[in-house]
């Protein structure tokens, strides 16, 4: 018998609950599939499920697989990755003017002083560096049929600037400062032991924190030029596809 009641929802804290509840009870059970992991095929059937375009699914994979991420001690001590590296390719190819028209949109996604370079279809931005907090490399190559966008940057000395500025200034200086002077007023040794460590851990907290947000906005600048390049490379294959003698060279070739 259907029931004319409506279908149990589950919120974002439920629903996380459940898979992992469910996680725990398949990893008791050998013969059933590793529990480690999801196939790509498996969770589009579950996007389909949800009512997602498996095709967004797959992008979103390409980019996640485009991304090397770091490993190691410095990423999880700053917080995210000390350097990003993000690579993608692209059906179709864009001719010199294409390419230099997509110099705005590199500046602006790199927001640092730098040059860029042409050398026939590459473009290559250069910026920061020693002199910089940041130091940024970004080549968008079209040949042989593809356009393919590198991006790399590096945040050694950011990570330096404000973990040793904040943690080592105000940290270390303003806790063995204040340890110290209530310490001696109270006669207690251990206020002027802690106290120094307690700034420190403090510290090193809001340093952490805003490494992690410089990172996830450049992150998110950096996708969207990766994006940009990408709907050049189409919107120049659908330019080239209207002009008929472009369309006769495409179909001879």
């Amino acid at each position: 018998m259907t029931s004319n009641l409506p279908a149990r929802r589950y919120d974002d804290d439920e629903v996380a609950r459940l898979l992992k509840r469910a996680t725990e009870l398949q990893a008791k059970q050998p013969n059933l599939r590793d529990p480690g992991g999801l196939t790509l095929e498996e969770l589009e059937a579950i996007a389909r499920e949800a009512g997602i375009d498996p095709a967004m699914l797959q992008e979103a994979a390409a980019e996640l697989d485009s991304e090397t991420r770091q490993g190691g001690l410095g990423p999880l001590l700053a917080g995210d990755q000390i350097q990003l590296t993000i690579e993608r390719s692209f059906d179709g190819e864009l001719d010199t003017s294409a390419l230099e028209s997509l110099v705005p949109a590199i500046n602006a996604a790199a927001d640092i002083t730098g040059s860029v370079s042409s050398v026939g279809r590459t473009l290559n931005f250069s910026g920061g560096g020693q002199q910089s907090t940041r130091a940024v490399q970004i080549m968008v190559s079209s040949r042989d049929g593809r356009t393919t966008i590198r991006i790399e940057e590096r945040y050694g000395q950011l990570v330096g600037a404000l973990f040793g500025g904040i943690v080592g200034g105000g940290g270390v200086g303003f806790g063995v400062g204040l340890g110290s002077g209530i310490g001696a007023a109270v006669g207690s040794v251990a206020l002027t032991v802690a106290l120094p460590f307690g700034a420190m851990a403090a510290t090193y907290g809001i340093a952490r924190f805003a490494f992690k947000r410089v990172v996830a906005r450049r992150r998110r600048a950096l996708r969207k030029l990766v994006d940009q390049v990408g709907a050049t490379v189409a919107h120049h294959g659908r330019r080239s596809l209207t002009d008929g003698g472009a369309a006769d060279r495409l179909l001879e070739g």
